[in-house]
């Protein structure tokens, strides 16, 4: 049995990351009646200078049918089966687009929900390339992963109110208050959908709370910025302070995180 692993952009795959058999889907950002592919069309800092530069926010959509249909075309040409770990289903209509295509193709396309995004996708593919190792079946592994959608701890910090405001995800009053008040929301996925965690006041109380809400892993940490590491990097020295024994990782988040939260928005990321 021969496994495709598919997963999309909003996936964090680490500078080490095995790309073996593993395929990703572009979602698009769309901006002033242009589309972009996550990733391949625009980069990191093109996708930041974009930001600065517009008075209205790009938006973020789903990967198209014929990006995925052309993907999944491919592989059915190679691989018995296909297992596709994907952006929340509560966030993105990425999943059912996905399983949408999935019922023309000759090959078994099995869907995992990982209820998160960013670095958690690629540790679920992980996960199940170990159980494909040990010889469970596509259906077994796909069930099995589906059913870890609870243990990656999680906070995001939001950097920008003004990015929610463009993006219709605060409105003026709110966006006013929380401007007043050096307001910092703290947010978390939470069974798929993103809820708020915090709301503190500075951004220095902010970061500290995000830091005790953490207790001490079960593997790596993980911060994940939108394109700051110099702030990744002061966030991963309070956590060394308090886990001194913990590796730390940092990472990017994709642009299509950072259209909600801004440059200098970040995540912090461990399993339970």
């Amino acid at each position: 049995m021969k496994i495709a692993w598919v997963t999309d952009s909003s996936a964090y795959l680490p500078k080490d990351a095995n790309h073996s058999d593993l395929y990703v889907v572009p979602l698009q950002i769309n901006h002033e009646n242009t589309s972009y592919k996550d990733g391949i069309d625009l980069t990191a800092e093109g996708f930041y200078d974009l930001l600065s530069r517009s008075e209205s926010s790009p938006k973020s959509s789903q990967p198209t049918v014929y990006d995925i249909e052309n993907l999944f075309q491919a592989l059915e040409k190679k691989y018995d089966v296909i297992i596709a770990v994907l952006i929340s289903r509560q966030i993105s209509g990425t999943f059912d687009t996905v399983a949408s295509v999935a019922k023309s193709l000759s090959i078994p396309v099995h869907l995992v929900d990982s209820k998160i995004v960013s670095w958690p996708l690629y540790d679920l593919i992980e996960q199940g390339r170990l159980l494909e190792k040990e010889g469970l079946t596509a259906l077994s592994i796909s069930q099995s992963l589906n059913h870890k959608d609870n243990m990656y701890h999680n906070r995001i910090f939001v950097a920008d109110l003004n990015q929610l405001l463009k993006g219709g995800r605060i409105g003026k009053v709110g966006f006013l208050v929380g401007s007043l008040l050096k307001i910092h929301p703290i947010l978390k996925f939470k069974e798929g959908t993103i809820q708020v965690a915090h709301k503190i006041r500075t951004r220095r109380r902010a970061i500290l709370q995000m830091i005790n809400d953490f207790e001490l892993p079960s593997s790596d940490m993980w911060v994940l910025h939108c394109g700051d590491e110099k702030v990744a990097n002061e966030v991963k020295q309070q956590l060394q302070l308090k886990f001194p024994t913990q590796a730390v990782n940092i990472g990017e988040l994709s642009p299509i995180i950072a259209i909600h939260g801004g440059q200098g928005s970040f995540a912090i990321v461990s399993k339970l």
